[in-house]
């Protein structure tokens, strides 16, 4: 049989990436087995938005050809992306980030001079307040954006979210930087007119030069508005950056209206090849939508003995700390095997940080451990591979998951957008999901190979991974990991 995606049984048995990542590129030139299978994935297609259309209450859908859709493979590429659409932009621009890097001055410049160059021009800019306000000593985001708001009042709109779960005593008492701990405004979009950039990626230096995320792009006007009326939504319930004379405040209106009280339904048509699902995760305000529908979609996959053959799964994210159930329905999986990737310790942006977060790594390693042996006793061992990023000089903070059904070669299903699977993406942060469902055979040949491009600089975990002496971890971090694992 296919030897599929870099299969997981070459991996659990040590095989080098590079070397597996040799034969998925010769399996791609190779067209009858693809053949045999495409009723295969046209009935795994459809079995998987069913999922979706039977979900209740009732989530999006948009209908849109795969053609228009492609994925971005590295952070530099990203970064250009951005600054051409800023360039090309004639009516809206809507971003949203859980902050702006306070040295990126260039950017800042793009719309500056976007703005300036078109009077029509509005630009919605939306942060999470803790973060985008916190002081690095240099600057905030909150200091290098408000010229803008002070230069083109009538253009420009920028928000603070701040969590309702931080307040009272507890903002009073939860120092900077651990307060972010009780929840933010995490969503990453990136809208332009017509286009949509969905991803994990923040506004800063290392998300545009060295830090692994994935980045994806929609060319549709529908969707485009979707996710720009979300931020706007939200914006609605945030602090917004105003002009004082010589500095700016944060001011916030009173009333919180419902505003996702409405579904978007797209009708059926069948000469469209591709469904997406944009998904909120909201916990502050109780919507839960992106945490039903994974738990719905993993159980599918993994559990679904009906199937012929076995599927594939992959997922990713920078920190290894996967929410209870989502654990809970990997490590039980009987109809699907899984690879689980995240960051090396080397790899996660606070290895070798000042303070305590410098533990935040070997935090990680810990719950990853515990993971790795609960797969071992349930007998998943052989199932279930785990890998670590690891480039020397990068980080990593690329989430989502693949899905292949049995006999392919090439993902049906990939999500896009910011959460970790973890306690806090479902309880505490606001997140934006989009799960993608697609036939095109370009779009997901495109998918294939993004997943292989992450997956080029991975490594196997095995036992000895947690016996090197560099992943020992001191006593105390062990009770600690299971006190904060709901803040990681």
């Amino acid at each position: 049989m296919l030897a599929t995606i870099s299969s997981v049984s070459a991996v659990r048995h040590g095989v080098p990436v590079a070397r597996t990542f040799g034969v998925i590129s010769s399996l791609r030139s190779s067209t009858s087995a693809s053949a045999r299978s495409e009723g295969g994935v046209q009935a795994s297609a459809s079995r998987i938005r069913q999922l979706f259309n039977d979900t209740r209450p009732a989530v999006p859908q948009f209908l849109v050809q795969g053609d228009n859709i492609r994925p971005i493979l590295s952070p530099s590429h990203f970064y250009s992306e951005l600054k051409d659409n800023i360039k090309t932009a004639q009516n809206s621009i809507t971003l949203a980030a859980l902050y702006l890097g306070h040295t990126e001055t260039d950017l800042v410049g793009a719309l500056s001079e976007a703005l300036r160059s078109r009077p029509n021009l509005k630009l919605n800019l939306l942060l999470d307040s803790l973060r985008g306000t916190r002081d690095s000593g240099k600057g905030s985001s909150a200091s290098l954006l408000y010229p803008l708001v002070k230069a083109y009042p009538n253009q420009v709109r920028i928000s603070m979210y701040h969590t309702p779960d931080l307040s009272g005593f507890l903002k009073q008492v939860m120092p900077p930087r651990f307060n972010e701990g009780i929840g933010l405004m995490h969503m990453k979009v990136y809208a332009f007119d017509d286009t949509l950039i969905m991803s994990g990626a923040n506004m800063s230096h290392d998300y545009f030069t060295n830090r692994q995320d994935r980045y994806m792009v929609f060319r549709n006007k529908d969707i485009t508005d979707y996710y720009s009326e979300l931020v706007s939504t939200v914006s609605s319930l945030s602090y917004s950056l105003q002009d004082t004379g010589n500095t700016f405040s944060l001011k916030i209106a009173n009333g919180v209206p419902d505003p996702w009280s409405s579904v978007q339904q797209t009708a059926k048509d069948d000469s469209y090849d591709t469904t997406l699902f944009p998904l909120v995760q909201m916990g502050p305000f109780g919507l839960r939508q992106d945490e039903r529908v994974t738990l719905s979609v993993l159980d599918h996959v993994l559990h679904n003995k009906e199937q012929e053959g076995q599927s594939k799964v992959f997922i990713t994210s920078g920190y290894f700390n996967f929410e209870k159930r989502y654990s809970q329905a990997i490590i039980n999986t009987k109809a699907a095997d899984v690879c689980l990737i995240a960051a090396s310790p080397e790899a996660n942006g606070f290895f070798n940080s000042a303070g305590i977060s410098k533990y935040i790594p070997p935090a990680y390693t810990l719950i990853e451990q515990r993971f790795f042996n609960d797969a071992k006793a349930a007998g998943n061992a052989e199932r279930i591979a785990i890998e670590e990023y690891s480039r020397k000089g990068w980080t990593y903070h690329a989430k989502g998951l693949w899905i292949y059904p049995p006999q392919s070669e090439l993902p049906i299903m990939t999500t896009i957008g910011s959460p970790n699977f973890g306690y806090r993406s479902i309880v505490r942060d606001l997140e934006a999901q989009l799960f993608l469902v697609t036939t095109n055979q370009g779009l997901r040949k495109s998918l294939h190979e993004e997943l292989c491009n992450l997956r080029l600089h991975a490594h196997s975990v095995t036992e000895e991974t947690f016996q090197a002496p560099e992943r020992q971890v001191p006593v105390w971090v062990g009770g600690a990991s299971r006190v904060i694992r709901t803040m990681l």
